[in-house]
């Protein structure tokens, strides 16, 4: 989840996620939270508001929440990649 430099390919840490809602997590839009819950960025949706371009964001913040996980928990989001990615976007 982490992106730049310091990204590491591991199962761990990543996020099958549709294209639109990839560029919203690359971009600090979303983000994954440490209870696994993908949540809207209030201050990047402020900054949408401001511009007058939030028109369908209510609707895209409906569909957010607890994401689905594998069954495998050797599979699922690791706590530190997380935070790692939430702080690299600085959304943590």
């Amino acid at each position: 989840m982490a992106a730049g430099d310091e990204s590491i390919d591991d199962v761990r840490n990543g996020l099958a996620l549709s294209p639109t809602y990839h560029r919203a997590f690359d971009r600090g839009l979303i983000f994954l939270d440490e209870n696994l819950s993908m949540r809207l960025n209030e201050s990047q949706a402020s900054e949408l508001k401001d511009g007058n371009l939030d028109g369908g964001l209510e609707t895209f913040r409906s569909s957010l929440g607890k994401v689905h996980l594998p069954p495998d928990p050797r599979q699922r989001p690791d706590l530190s990649f997380i935070r790692r990615a939430n702080a690299y976007r600085g959304v943590a």
